[in-house]
């Protein structure tokens, strides 16, 4: 506790607690008992009346629990319970600049760009929603551009080869016509109708776990495909389509690209490659965002078509301009 005295001749009584500062003015020099008292008045008046960050933050999350998808909720909630303790206890009308920028400075020395970004987004939607016209401009770091790998038909049959006669193996073949992760965990027989599949649902998780939702990703996302027939078949033998846990197909097809000898990439790798690859044999974009029930061709075009060959292409270009 620190009793200061002011020009005006009145004393500022001001003590820290828990990361906050906490001050009261009287027009006399307060005895030590008497400042102590004023000052713990002031504490337990005010604790419960500031709105700290966390609070509000945890409000934020609980105001879209019905609006937003269980996984977006528990990215939220992840990325709340990232924060450091010192910003959490600031009063969210105190917030400024400086404070956020301190806090993406902290945050960029051990998370990826992206991860950083996703943080800064948050804090800024928390802090707007509680105070609208609050202006805050903050620096963040360098987008990473990552290329990931695409996969060749030769590596996919690779992998169904070696993976047919697993309890994955449906889902592996299933995302490699088009679908999510989360819409082939939440399929079950009853979906299957001859070579017709039904995708209506996605299992997803949520902040209390798995949750089945009515609808996947998109409006979009709703849609019956054809399958090949031996598929089809092949599920019906097998009795079911996937009933593990869906973070349990990427650590076994890791384990079984490593023993093929083929480049990382995850289940969601295999969606890039329905794209890419149906493009190569000619199917329009319409039809391609269809089957794969992507919002926009926009997203589709931007996101998947990547995945072509384009290493393959800077080759063919290297010896095309070889004037």
């Amino acid at each position: 506790m620190n009793i200061t005295r002011l020009k005006s001749g009145s004393y500022r009584i001001r003590q820290d607690h828990n990361g906050m500062t906490y001050s009261v003015t009287v027009p006399y020099k307060p005895s030590k008992r008497e400042a102590t008292d004023l000052i713990n008045e002031k504490i337990n008046n005010s604790v419960d009346k500031i709105m700290t960050f966390e609070k509000a933050a945890v409000q934020y999350i609980s105001a879209k629990d019905n609006v937003l998808s269980p996984s977006t909720l528990r990215g939220y909630d992840s990325v709340r319970r990232s924060i450091p303790e010192w910003f959490n206890k600031q009063d969210i009308t105190e917030i400024d600049t400086f404070q956020v920028q301190r806090l993406i400075n902290e945050y960029a020395a051990s998370h990826s760009p992206k991860t950083v970004r996703n943080l800064h987004s948050f804090v800024l939607a928390v802090i707007r929603l509680f105070i609208p016209e609050v202006n805050i401009s903050t620096t963040l770091p360098q987008k990473v551009r990552r290329e990931p790998y695409a996969p060749s038909k030769e590596d996919i049959s690779k992998l169904f080869e070696y993976t047919k006669g697993s309890e994955y193996y449906v889902a592996l073949k299933l995302a490699a016509l088009s679908l999510r992760c989360s819409e082939i965990c939440a399929l079950t027989l009853d979906d299957l109708d001859g070579d017709n599949l039904t995708v209506d649902k996605a299992l997803v998780p949520g902040i209390d776990g798995l949750t089945l939702k009515p609808t996947p990703k998109t409006d979009s996302s709703n849609r019956v495909i054809v399958i090949p027939h031996d598929l089809s078949e092949y599920i019906r033998e097998q009795g079911y389509i996937y009933r593990q846990h869906p973070n349990s197909i990427d650590r076994y097809l890791s384990k079984s690209l490593k023993k093929l000898g083929i480049p990382h990439f995850g289940i969601h790798t295999l969606r890039h490659f329905f794209a890419s690859y149906a493009h190569d044999l000619g199917y329009s974009d319409a039809v391609i965002q269809s089957i794969g029930g992507w919002s926009s061709d926009h997203i589709m075009k931007s996101v998947y078509r990547h995945a072509m060959r384009e290493d393959e292409a800077k080759k063919s270009m290297a010896k095309d301009f070889n004037f």
